[in-house]
C-alpha cells in the first residue's frame, strides 16, 4: 500500500485562519455576504487538513465561551413552597354570614350578635340586650319594640329625673343665701392681689361653700343625676343606627302608618317635627315651673336656634331613629308635665312657681321713657333682641362688676342700682365681719 501523502500544515496564524475559512465557509458566510459558500463542497472537504489536537496560543486566545441559554428565553419565576392543607386556618371563613343566611336566620335571643352587632361592654350592649329581649318575649315588631324600649328607659330614669329637679331647686334656694353671694364675691377676687391674699380668699371660699352644702344637704355628685340618661339614650341610638346599616331584613316592613320602612327616612318629615317639638316643649315646661330669672329670657333665642338645628339634622335620620326620639321625647315631656302638677311638687319638695301679686311689688323709681309700643313684627323682634342683650349685660355686670353695652338710660339705671347695692353692702358689713369671725377657725 502506498503511503498517504501528508498535507502541508500552516505555520502562522494568518495561514491557519485562511485555511479554516476555505475548509469551513459556513462560519464566514455572514461576514462575506456570499450565500454560495453555504453549499457543501465535498472535494474541498477532502483536501482540508484534520483538526489538530493542540492549537497555537494565538488561536486559543481568540476562542471565547458561549452562553448556552438563548436570549429570548425568560427564566421561570421562583415558586413558593406549597403549604400543607392541614396548616391552613379556615375558621375565619366559617364566621362570615352571607345575606341569604341572614334572611333564613330566626329572630331569637342572640340574633343581633349573630349578624355582627357586638359593642363589647357598656351602655350600648345593655340597650341591645333590652331591645332584643323585648322583641323576642313580647312578639312585637321592631317598631313596637323600639317604642316599648324607649318607654322603659324613661320609667327606669324617673328617679334620676326627680333627683335632678330636687338638686336644681335646692341650688336655686342656696343662691339666695347671703353667704352664697359672699362666696361668689370671694371667688371673683381669688385671682387678684398677692399670693397670700389669693390663698386666703380661696380658703374663705372653701369654708363658706362647705358650710352652705352642709346647711342645704347638697353633694358635689348630685349634678350627675341629670347626666345619667345620656349614656343609655346614646347606647340605644347606636344600636338602632347599626341595625339600619346592616340592615336587619325585617326592619323594612316593621313600621306603621306612613313609615313602613324603618331603614329609610320619613317621607313626610312628620317624625322629625314631632321629636323636635317634644324636646322644645320639655324645656319650656321646665322654664315655666321654675322661678323666673333673668337667664330665662336669654335662653329663648338659644332654644329656638337649637330646635331649628335639631330639626334639620333629624330629617336625614332613618325612621327607626326618629321613632326612638319621638318616643323618648314624648315620655320625657309627659314626666315633666307630671312633675309640674302642684300637688306632686309639694309631695316631693319641689319649689312652686311664684305668682306675682300687686302687694309684693316694690315701688321703685323708673326714668321716663317715651318709646312707643311695638306694632309690627320687625319692632317686636327688635324689642326682644334688646331685652336679650339687656339680660346678658345684666348677668355680665353682676358677675364681673363691669358695665357694658346698652343705651344711656340703661347705663344710668345700672349705675343707680350699683349705688344702692353698695349702700346695702355697707349696711351688711358688720354682719359679714361677724360671720367671718365665726367661720374663720
Amino acid at each position: 500500500m502506498a503511503p498517504k501523502k501528508k498535507l502541508a500544515q500552516p505555520t502562522s496564524a494568518s495561514e491557519q485562519a485562511a485555511a479554516t475559512a476555505q475548509c469551513h465557509p459556513v462560519r464566514h458566510a455572514s461576514k462575506q455576504g456570499n450565500l454560495a459558500l453555504l453549499a457543501p463542497n465535498r472535494a474541498r472537504q477532502k483536501t482540508c487538513p484534520e483538526p489538530l489536537d493542540e492549537q497555537p496560543p494565538a488561536a486559543a486566545e481568540a476562542v471565547r465561551p458561549v452562553d448556552p441559554t438563548p436570549e429570548n428565553v425568560v427564566p421561570a419565576p421562583p415558586t413558593e413552597p406549597a403549604v400543607p392543607a392541614s396548616e391552613v386556618d379556615l375558621s375565619s371563613i366559617s364566621e362570615l354570614v352571607s345575606a341569604e343566611e341572614i334572611l333564613k336566620m330566626p329572630e331569637e335571643l342572640g340574633f343581633l350578635s349573630a349578624i355582627g352587632l357586638d359593642f363589647g361592654w357598656g351602655p350600648s350592649t345593655v340597650m341591645q340586650w333590652v331591645l332584643e329581649h323585648v322583641h323576642v318575649w313580647t312578639g312585637l315588631g321592631w317598631g313596637g319594640s323600639i317604642v316599648v324600649t324607649s318607654l322603659l328607659i324613661r320609667v327606669a330614669l324617673l328617679y334620676p329625673q326627680l333627683r335632678s329637679l330636687q338638686f336644681a331647686a335646692i341650688n336655686q334656694e342656696m343662691q339666695k343665701d347671703p353667704r352664697s353671694l359672699e362666696a361668689k364675691k370671694l371667688l371673683q377676687q381669688a385671682y387678684a392681689g398677692t399670693s397670700e391674699e389669693r390663698m386666703m380668699r380661696r380658703q374663705q371660699y372653701s369654708v363658706i361653700n362647705k358650710a352652705l352644702r352642709e346647711r342645704y344637704n347638697v353633694s358635689s355628685f348630685d349634678v350627675l343625676w341629670g347626666l345619667l340618661p345620656i349614656p343609655f339614650t346614646f347606647g340605644l341610638f347606636r344600636v338602632l343606627r347599626n341595625m339600619t346599616y346592616i340592615p336587619v331584613p325585617s326592619l323594612e316592613t316593621a313600621g306603621f302608618l306612613w313609615f313602613e320602612d324603618l331603614v329609610a327616612t320619613d317621607p313626610y318629615y312628620i317624625l322629625p317635627v314631632l321629636s323636635t317639638a317634644a324636646m322644645a316643649g320639655t324645656v319650656l315646661v321646665n322654664m315655666w315651673v321654675s322661678p323666673k330669672t333673668a337667664q330665662q329670657e336669654a335662653m329663648k333665642p338659644i332654644l329656638a336656634f337649637v330646635s331649628l338645628s335639631g330639626l334639620v339634622i333629624t330629617c336625614y335620620l332613618s325612621a327607626a331613629l326618629n321613632l326612638m326620639t319621638v318616643a323618648l321625647g314624648g315620655a320625657t315631656l309627659a314626666s315633666t308635665l307630671v312633675f309640674a302638677i302642684p300637688s306632686v311638687r309639694r309631695r316631693f319638695g319641689l319649689p312652686m312657681r311664684a305668682n306675682p301679686s300687686p302687694m309684693s311689688v316694690k315701688a321703685t323709681y323708673e326714668p321716663p321713657r317715651s318709646a312707643p309700643a311695638p306694632t309690627g313684627i320687625r319692632e317686636r323682634l327688635s324689642e326682644n333682641l334688646n331685652g336679650m342683650k339687656k339680660s346678658v349685660s345684666d348677668s355680665v355686670s353682676t358677675y364681673t362688676g363691669a358695665i357694658t353695652g346698652g343705651s344711656e338710660q340703661d347705663r344710668a339705671e345700672r349705675n343707680r342700682k350699683d349705688l344702692i347695692r353698695r349702700l346695702e353692702a355697707k349696711r351688711k358689713e358688720q354682719e359679714r365681719e361677724a360671720f367671718e369671725q365665726k367661720y374663720k377657725r
